[in-house]
């Protein structure tokens, strides 16, 4: 009989999850722990976190911030007058600007001395340089910009610092034009040589310049290049090649898009613009990752029925940023919306990506967000999505394994996201986001640059509290679970089997974060613990006899103080089933109007006698078909008494005929299936020991009989392709709102319950070992999060 709800091939008890009674009373808690159980529950009504949520909530409405960039602006303050045939700047504010924001260390960019922005700051500062001396200004600061150079040279050819796109081919240029203005700059000319030499290589090997080509000088065809003006008249959203056609030869509609840049933020220009629809994304993607999307769902929704719009009308700033176009297709698809995955068609070969995008989307961070929206494939028939699944996943594991991602945190989201996807349980994630958020976060385009919008101290603190409050409920919870389990059912004195008290209580507050949903976390942790602990008695510890006499118990439902039980352990099994079916069924009947009782019973006699099936398959002479044996296992692994019980408790009304509809129970399998398939390729080799069948055996037998022998690791590969398959079918179901009866809160337990399944039973590696599990219950369940200094 397969292991319900345990890691690998490995009992729990092994690891040594285990509790003892002591672990019933508050004491069992540390005196710090105690005190934040205490001081958080009521945190949630206090006025601070209130007044948090207002600021989160005017940063979401709020107007889209993104930090000036001096590269950008230096450009754009260097495009002349043409009214004054060019002796005068186009835009002199921008000068002004120059003047007044030079860093103390004489540098221009956007995070002086910070280690891995140097030579971002450099080709700022070179920038800004050549901008004053055009226009014979700030002599000063001139001075104090060169010797920033000077002392900071080195990082020129630096590998280790972070690259501003196109700067091999950018600064080499910038020195030429400092010489062209007599503006003598304090570099070592074999570095000036080197430059030079690298920068005629990359233009020779590169394609699409375009982007940076004001880094190309008069031999350019810039009539050529404004060709591919957008409808706002920039040169890819980017003022400082706008700014360098301008330069080169006028475009009244580069001059309006300019106009329009300042008119918003009036004396600088930003490294990009416009940036509302990525920006407006990326903030809802964060707040989602960082788990309190629940406080400010009508903002969230608004933002994505409008990017739905956009999308339907085929927005040029939606398309034609690939990073946004992709984050755009996974949010929509994953909120319910009809978007086609043709429109990613373009990228399904890793060759024609690299040759065919610009510079400024071929980083990492755009493949990652390829990679992320093509795991929402939901037909069988996504080509797109499984052709940029498998370059993109190939190409990210490449970088990792050639060390090549500078930026740590977005190491970071790689390796996590190419672990698990599918089985990254919610407040896992949320937690590690909460680790690696951080408020000075940047990007780095053709200057380094900063979104306050997402990142920013607001979201920090109240995310942080949120994090907080829900887990001092969970450990709340948690001395509810051990009393359950202890005092109430006496489950301890089961000389035999898992304890999984823990582990249950753990993936429920994973995947169940809202404290209001307490009632579907306890209903659920209870019935993992009671389905495992009566699989391992019908699967080791107890005789035929007296499993079929539990099955008959639990039909006849008879009070347990009028009953002989014929042995201790059944009297415990059976006196702990009933209880806790009794308990829920009297708290769901407040919720729902209605006894739901009958279900309850009906659900166990039905995952019981599927035990007792699996326990005579081992024995008989004929061994099951895979369509047989799939028949009972998806029951037995337990998903769906686990969910059906739950749902009950979410706080809407769920008729009877809503969990017994055909969509029900067909979303039951589905989530069943894939779990039971992920545990039969995990407990393959034990089984196979144990002489017993699962569906990998199966898979052996059957070509076995057809005289088409196959290979385990065909079998594997055959399984873990009915695995994929089932979960797009579940995901298709999931987001099918046409013609469905199943509310959307019901809907959600039955996708997070698909996720417990990735997480337990995907890939046997770090990520899913029993020490990784360890340390993700200790960061949900029993680490709090510092708060920042500015909390009150």
């Amino acid at each position: 009989m397969s292991l319900t709800f345990k890691l690998a091939a490995v009992p729990f008890s092994d690891h040594k999850i285990r509790s003892s009674r002591k672990a019933c009373t508050s004491n069992a808690y540390p005196t710090a722990t105690r005190r934040i159980i205490t001081a958080n529950c009521s945190l949630k009504t206090s006025t601070s976190f209130q007044g948090s949520i207002g600021k989160v909530r005017e940063r979401i409405k709020g107007k889209v911030e993104i930090s000036p960039s001096a590269y950008d602006t230096a450009w754009v303050a260097m495009v002349p007058a043409r009214e004054y045939s060019g002796e005068k700047p186009c835009y002199p504010q921008c000068l002004d600007w120059i003047m007044e924001n030079q860093n103390p260390d004489g540098s221009w960019g956007l995070n002086p001395g910070h280690p891995y922005l140097v030579k971002d700051s450099l080709s700022c500062t070179l920038a800004c340089l050549i901008a004053l001396r055009k226009w014979n200004l700030g002599q000063h600061q001139v001075q104090k910009g060169l010797e920033f150079i000077r002392s900071n040279a080195w990082a020129a050819n630096d590998k280790d610092q972070f690259s501003p796109i196109g700067f091999d081919i950018v600064f080499p240029m910038m020195i030429n034009y400092a010489k062209e203005l007599d503006l003598t700059l304090p570099l070592n000319h074999d570095l000036v040589d080197s430059m030079l030499r690298h920068r005629d290589t990359e233009i020779r090997k590169s394609q699409n310049l375009e982007y940076v080509a004001e880094g190309l000088g008069e031999s350019f065809n810039w009539n050529k290049v404004l060709t591919q003006k957008r409808s706002n008249g920039s040169l890819f959203n980017s003022p400082a090649t706008t700014a360098a056609a301008l330069i080169h030869c006028h475009d009244n509609k580069c001059s309006d898009y300019l106009h329009s840049v300042l008119k918003t933020s009036k004396t600088w220009v930003p490294t990009v613009y416009p940036t509302d629809i990525y920006t407006r994304l990326y903030m809802l993607d964060t707040v989602e990752r960082l788990g309190v999307d629940r406080y400010f769902q009508s903002e969230l929704d608004s933002i994505l029925e409008e990017t739905y719009r956009l999308w339907q009308q085929k927005e040029e700033q939606l398309f034609s940023d690939i990073t946004c176009c992709a984050m755009a297709f996974r949010l929509l698809r994953m909120k319910g919306y009809q978007v086609s995955s043709d429109e990613l068609a373009p990228f399904v070969d890793q060759e024609r990506f690299f040759d065919a995008v610009s510079p400024q989307m071929s980083g990492v961070s755009t493949v990652l967000e390829l990679y992320r929206a093509s795991q929402v494939r939901i037909y069988e028939d996504e080509s797109v999505l499984e052709k940029i699944h498998d370059w993109t996943s190939n190409f990210l594991k490449q970088q990792l394994l050639n060390q090549t991602i500078l930026d740590k945190q977005l190491q970071k989201q790689v390796e996590y996201d190419l672990k698990n996807f599918h089985g990254t349980l919610d407040r896992v994630g949320n937690r590690r986001s909460l680790d690696l958020y951080d408020i000075d976060h940047y990007q780095v385009l053709k200057a380094a640059y900063r979104f306050p919008t997402i990142h920013n101290e607001d979201f920090l603190l109240f995310s942080r509290k949120d994090f907080n409050i829900c887990q001092a409920q969970h450990q709340k919870e948690l001395q509810q679970l051990e009393r359950w389990y202890y005092t109430d059912c006496r489950l301890d004195s089961l000389k035999y089997g898992r304890n999984v008290l823990k582990v249950s209580h753990f993936l429920t507050s994973a995947v169940f974060a809202d404290p209001q949903l307490s009632d579907a976390r306890i209903a659920f942790a209870k019935h993992i613990v009671l389905v495992t602990r009566m699989d391992d008695f019908f699967d080791h510890h107890g005789s035929r006899e007296d499993s079929l006499y539990i099955i008959e118990l639990i039909k006849k439902w008879n009070e347990p103080s009028a009953m002989t039980y014929g042995s201790e352990e059944v009297e415990i099994l059976y006196t702990a089933l009933y209880n806790t079916v009794n308990e829920l069924a009297e708290k769901a009947y407040i919720q729902q109007g209605r006894s739901i009782k009958h279900v309850l019973i009906g659900l166990w006699v039905e995952i019981l006698t599927s035990f007792m099936r699996e326990m005579d398959s081992w024995t008989d002479d004929t061994a099951p078909t895979m369509d047989e044996y799939l028949s009972f296992a998806w029951v037995s692994i337990g998903c769906r008494i686990c969910i059906l019980t739950s749902i009950h408790f979410l706080g809407i009304k769920v008729s009877e005929d809503i969990v017994m509809s055909p969509e029900c129970t067909n979303l039951s399998r589905l989530v069943s299936l894939g779990a039971r398939l992920l545990n039969d390729l995990q407990t393959f080799k034990k089984e196979q020991a144990e002489r017993k069948l699962n569906s990998v055996s199966l898979q052996l037998l059957a070509a076995h009989k057809e005289h088409k022998p196959i290979s385990e690791d065909e079998a594997f590969s055959k399984i873990q392709n009915m695995v994929e398959s089932n979960r797009r079918k579940l995901l298709h179901l999931i987001l099918q709102t046409e013609g469905s009866v199943v509310p959307k809160e019901c809907k959600e337990v039955f996708w997070k319950s698909c996720k417990i399944g990735y997480y337990l039973y995907s890939f046997v590696d770090e990520f899913t070992s029993p020490q990784q599990m360890m340390e993700d219950m200790k960061s949900i369940i029993y680490e709090p999060l510092d708060l920042p200094p500015l909390a009150s």
